[in-house]
C-alpha cells in the first residue's frame, strides 16, 4: 500500500476538524448577544443551581476545559467575560462535564480512569523503549523484537482506548445537557442552530483524535502494507534420490522465522518510533 493512501486521510483527520472547530468559534466570537449573564456568569449560575459551590470557575490560557483534580472550570481568558455565542456555548459545555463528575455520569468516570491508566502505560512503555535496548547493547544479549512490539502495541493500545472512551461523554454534555441549558434560558430559538454547530465541532475534535489513533494500527493489520525487506535468496543444493535418481531441490534452514523477525525490526524502528512520538503530541494538543 502505497503512503500516500494513508497520509491523505489522516492529514484530513488531523487538520480538518481543527479548521473547522477553529472558523467557527472565531465567526460567532465577534459579537456580544443580548443576554444578561458573561460565560463566567452563566457557569456560576449553573454551578449553585446544583449545589455545587465548591466547584471554581477560573479563566486558562490553555483551552475551555473542566479539570477533575482541581474541581474548576476553566474558560479561555479572551472569552470568560464575554456573552458571544461561542463564550457562552463553550462555557455550557465545560460546565457540563463538572455535572457529569458531580453525578457520577458512568462514561465521564470511566474516562477519567482509562485516562490515567493511558498516561501510566505511556510512561512505562516509553522507560522501556529505552532502557530495553541500552540493556541489550550492554550486556550483549539479543535484542527482544517481541517484547518490544508488544509495548508498542500496549501504547497506542491503550490510547485509542482513552481516546473512544472520551466520545460518549463529549456527546452527552454537549447535546443532552448544554445546548437544552442554553435553549431554555440563555439563547433565543433562531441561535440554537449554530449553538449546535459549535457543539458538533467541538466533539468532532475527540472523533478525530480517535480515528487518528485507528490509523496508528494499519501496519499491524493490514497485510503487505509493512515495507520489510525482501529475504535474501536462499541457496538450494541438488541432489539425486537414491532410486528415482531425479534431482531433490534441498532448502536450509527455516526462512519463516528469519522473515517474522524482520517485520518485527520495521515496526519498532522506522513506524512505531514516529507513532508514538505523534501520538503524544496530539494528546498535549488536544
Amino acid at each position: 500500500m502505497h503512503p500516500v493512501v494513508i497520509l491523505i486521510p489522516a492529514t484530513v483527520l488531523i487538520f480538518g476538524p481543527r479548521a473547522w472547530v477553529s472558523y467557527l468559534l472565531k465567526k460567532h466570537d465577534k459579537e456580544d448577544l443580548d443576554v444578561n449573564v458573561t460565560a463566567r456568569e452563566l457557569v456560576r449560575e449553573i454551578l449553585d443551581d446544583h449545589k455545587l459551590e465548591v466547584i471554581k470557575v477560573e479563566s486558562t490560557d490553555i483551552g475551555d476545559h473542566y479539570d477533575h483534580k482541581a474541581r474548576a472550570v476553566r474558560i479561555a481568558r479572551n472569552r470568560i467575560d464575554r456573552k458571544t455565542l461561542t463564550a457562552l456555548t463553550t462555557a455550557a459545555h465545560e460546565v457540563s462535564h463538572a455535572l457529569q463528575d458531580a453525578s457520577d455520569y458512568t462514561p465521564f468516570v470511566l474516562r477519567a480512569h482509562l485516562s490515567k491508566v493511558a498516561q501510566v502505560v505511556s510512561q512505562i512503555g516509553s522507560i522501556m523503549l529505552v532502557a530495553v535496548p541500552m540493556f541489550s547493547m550492554a550486556t550483549r544479549r539479543p535484542f527482544p523484537f517481541m517484547t518490544m512490539g508488544t509495548t508498542v502495541f500496549g501504547i497506542l493500545g491503550t490510547g485509542l482506548i482513552a481516546q473512544l472512551s472520551a466520545i460518549p461523554s463529549e456527546f452527552d454534555a454537549s447535546f443532552n445537557r448544554a445546548l437544552p441549558m442554553l435553549r431554555r434560558r440563555y439563547i433565543k430559538e433562531e441561535q440554537v442552530k449554530d449553538a449546535r454547530m459549535i457543539l458538533m465541532a467541538c466533539s468532532m475534535t475527540y472523533i478525530a483524535a480517535s480515528m487518528v489513533s485507528v490509523l496508528n494500527f494499519w501496519p499491524w493489520f493490514i497485510r503487505g502494507a509493512i515495507p520489510y525487506p525482501a529475504p535474501r535468496p536462499i541457496q538450494t543444493a541438488l541432489l539425486h534420490h537414491e532410486i528415482t535418481g531425479r534431482p531433490v531441490q534441498i532448502r536450509p534452514g527455516n526462512p519463516g522465522k528469519r522473515r517474522g523477525r524482520s517485520v518485527m525490526q520495521t515496526l519498532i524502528r522506522p513506524i512505531a518510533k514516529p507513532l508514538i512520538k505523534g501520538w503524544l503530541k496530539l494528546n498535549r494538543a488536544v
